[in-house]
């Protein structure tokens, strides 16, 4: 198969796993936040790490790593094609509770309006939003203040801007909720649970590229 006709069907499976979307909230208490991130440790080999923070403290209450291996190299606008697994397979090894999860990736600010983001939330069937640093659809107004700025595309408002993140929805989460959520776990300039979870990737990911 060509890379056009792969490209083509993945990006019909988006179109229609885009409508399935929720974009509201889908849960009843915050009291602890997951986040996922993928490291890499050779062309397919790669590292997903998981955490799980208190939403009140941002104590780590729990964090994994599992080595994987991705089905397909990356192409831009797949990503949920090839990191999506992954990040499922990490999250499943978490035994702690957490009632929503921060993944880095888009969401639905996305050509076809399904990022990794969304991706994971609906194979998980869990409250999930994407932390992005680059812009990969729509516009936003340049910031002057600390302050969210709505990012558009086709009219929409697709996410926002903040502090050099760009936010949105994965599943079953609200705009306002996940940009909240950035807002309060944002120590750096990366929120915590995306920040820990590169981190604690990056690390086991150069252990495994060391042999150890």
């Amino acid at each position: 198969m060509c890379c056009f006709d792969l490209e083509s069907r993945l990006a019909a499976i988006q179109i229609m796993l885009a409508d399935r979307v929720i974009k509201e909230d889908g849960f009843e208490k915050l009291e602890a936040i997951a986040g996922a991130d993928v490291s890499f440790t050779m062309d397919d080999d790669a590292v997903a790490a998981a955490v799980v923070l208190d939403l009140n403290t941002l104590e780590i209450l729990e964090q994994k790593t599992r080595k994987v291996e991705l089905p397909l190299p990356y192409i831009p606008g797949f990503l949920g094609f090839r990191e999506a697994d992954a990040v499922v397979s990490v999250i499943n090894m978490l035994k702690k509770e957490f009632n929503v999860l921060m993944v880095n990736g888009h969401g639905i600010m996305h050509p076809r309006g399904f990022g990794l983001a969304s991706h994971v939330g609906l194979l998980l069937d869990l409250p999930t939003f994407g932390i992005a640093k680059r812009l990969i659809v729509g516009r936003n107004i340049p910031q002057v203040t600390d302050l969210p700025t709505p990012v558009k595309f086709m009219n929409q408002t697709v996410g926002a801007s903040i502090k050099g993140n760009y936010v949105s929805i994965g599943h079953k989460i609200s705009l306002k909720t996940a940009i909240d959520l950035t807002i309060k776990t944002g120590i750096f300039k990366t929120p915590e649970p995306v920040r820990l979870a590169h981190i604690l990737a990056t690390n086991k990911a150069k252990s495994e590229l060391n042999g150890n």
